[in-house]
């Protein structure tokens, strides 16, 4: 307390008692009285003063000690925010988080293949459609999306092309969710790429050729392909795969849902009675079976494809059926085989499809295909037990100019066929033969040149007029994935 309190509280205490003795005292006067309570006001005053004076001094200075503290803390250093335990990993030089235990991951992946076709183009009549056809570019797969996984035994995707017929629209390619908790056992629905016939089980990103064949892409158009609405599952070891599907449209098709929707199923069956290190030989059964065309009427059914490039868009009107009324349904019957030693591989496989129409006859046509291939660098296509088929080439030495490393080359060549002339449906007979290159710069890039030489051979009922066409293709791919 300050020396002026204690002055006053001394004086409050003299003027108590002498305020006491005044009133024992009768010979005080009042006048005396009323100086002595004018002084004491007086110093009550002073009192309040100096209890105002006090408190704005211990807030000024709480003030001062606020604002030190706040300045303090500004230039402390923060705790660090805790983040999500995952690692970030690049299989396959494919972007890819994952919690520290394992069990959920999320991938980004992709895949580029830009095409572009130079035509040697004959029509055989001026009967044949189109007269002539363009040299040009596509970006026949241009491919963006997220795969990952929940609690280890949860798969998905979804995944966008930008590519296709027309490059630059884009279209949902996949979108789908799987389990995979059972060893040698996948559970799948959504759109998918359905795993039917060897051809189609293979990715795009491995296939041999820059296309797959004809008669197998009329077989996968009918109920299955890529971007299609699907549910089903297959088993698998290290010598025996089976699956089988329901399927619906297919997204790229732009279905009307107020339509009757496609409805069909898929089965597929193979066997590998050698499967090791030195050799791997392969042999399998297919079917397919349209039960509904979907569409407006819901009964009309058109097969085509073009000659085994996917440039101009034309060529699909060399095999092709026309729109065929009253289907009922549809289906295919197929046998696959493959054999793979060493750096030697080979498969083929056989269509027979068969249209059944109500009141005007049913259709039957066939077609197939037969294909090769040596890795001049030593390395082999290796069979995977998940997908049924083999994959890529991984090559020992990419290429690195520096050291002299040229990646791998493989040398490739196919005979395909497609036949869909029944009765009064003339849509033409396809042979192709195709030699290919690849060049495998690394395990996410590489350059794919093919060489096809074939025809078509097109005749309406009793004319002798063939309204097909003979052609040479030539056309490189340059492909990036991951």
């Amino acid at each position: 307390m300050s020396s002026a309190t204690h002055k006053i509280f001394g004086t409050i205490g003299l003027l108590g008692v002498l305020a006491s003795g005044s009133a024992h005292a009768q010979s005080a006067n009042d006048e005396q009285i009323a100086i002595l309570k004018q002084q004491l006001r007086a110093l009550e005053k002073k009192l309040d003063n100096v209890q105002k004076q006090t408190n704005t001094v211990q807030k000024q200075t709480a003030s001062v000690k606020e604002s030190v503290a706040n300045a303090n803390a500004a230039y402390m250093p923060k705790k660090a925010v805790p983040f999500l335990n995952a690692t970030l990993t690049m299989p396959g030089n494919r972007p890819t988080f994952c919690t520290s235990d394992g069990l959920n991951c999320i991938a980004i992946t992709g895949r580029l293949h830009l095409d572009t076709a130079a035509y040697s183009f004959n029509p055989k009549s001026a009967g044949t459609l189109p007269q002539s056809v363009n040299d040009g570019i596509n970006a026949r797969r241009a491919r963006l999306g997220l795969i990952g996984t929940f609690n280890r035994d949860w798969e998905y995707s979804v995944v966008v092309d930008a590519g296709g017929t027309t490059d630059g629209t884009v279209t949902l390619n996949n979108a789908y969710v799987a389990y995979k908790g059972i060893k040698g056992l996948v559970i799948q629905g959504g759109y998918i790429d359905v795993p039917y016939t060897l051809d189609e089980a293979t990715s795009s990103n491995n296939i041999m050729f820059m296309e797959r064949a004809a008669s197998q892409v009329l077989a996968t158009s009918l109920a299955a392909g890529d971007n299609r609405a699907a549910f089903g599952g297959h088993i698998f070891a290290d010598n025996y795969w089976v699956g089988a599907y329901v399927t619906g449209p297919s997204t790229g098709l732009n279905v009307n849902h107020s339509q009757a929707q496609p409805l069909g199923a898929t089965f597929r069956a193979v066997g590998l009675p050698i499967n090791s290190e030195v050799a791997t030989v392969l042999v399998g059964f297919d079917a397919l079976y349209l039960a509904q065309t979907g569409g407006a009427t819901n009964n009309t059914l058109a097969m085509s494809d073009r000659i085994e490039v996917r440039v101009d868009p034309a060529t699909s009107a060399l095999l092709n059926t026309g729109t065929l009324a009253n289907v009922d349904n549809a289906r295919v019957l197929s046998g696959e085989a493959a054999v793979q030693v060493g750096s030697f591989m080979a498969q083929g496989e056989y269509f027979d499809y068969a249209v059944q129409r109500n009141g005007l006859g049913d259709l039957s046509f066939n077609g197939g295909y037969g294909q090769a291939s040596y890795v001049l660098t030593g390395e082999k296509h290796k069979y995977s037990s998940s997908a049924g088929a083999f994959g890529g080439i991984n090559p020992v030495r990419p290429v690195n100019f520096n050291t002299g490393d040229l990646g791998a080359w493989e040398l490739a060549v196919r005979y395909s066929y497609a036949s869909l002339n029944d009765g009064n449906i003339r849509g033409g007979e396809l042979k192709n033969t195709t030699v290919g290159l690849n060049w495998y710069v690394n395990q996410n890039m590489r350059f794919m040149f093919n060489w096809i030489h074939g025809t078509v051979d097109k005749f309406a009922v009793n004319s002798a007029v063939n309204t097909g066409a003979d052609y040479d293709v030539f056309a490189m791919r340059t492909q990036v994935a991951f």
